[in-house]
């Protein structure tokens, strides 16, 4: 499965500690080979974003199986990622 960044998912991966940025797209490619069940992922209620637990980040991602895209959406901590 591709995956695919949206630009507000680059820019704030950006900001995110290098090392944790490392983790987080080494899980991400995880998930999108098919090892998913192996990390906290979760469908969110009443969206059709799925997210994915990496310590205090959450990644927002949707899945096209038709395409075979998983596209990120969104990238930041707990406390933020939640609020839009």
């Amino acid at each position: 499965m591709k995956v695919v960044f949206t630009a507000t998912a680059r820019k704030s991966l950006r900001r995110v500690p290098v090392d944790r940025r490392i983790q987080i797209v080494s899980r991400i490619e995880a998930v999108a080979s098919g090892q998913g069940q192996r990390f906290d992922v979760q469908r969110l209620a009443g969206s059709d974003l799925m997210r994915l637990r990496v310590g205090e980040y959450r990644v927002l991602f949707a899945v096209d199986t038709a395409n075979q895209v998983l596209r990120v959406e969104l990238v930041r901590t707990r406390g933020d990622v939640y609020k839009r």
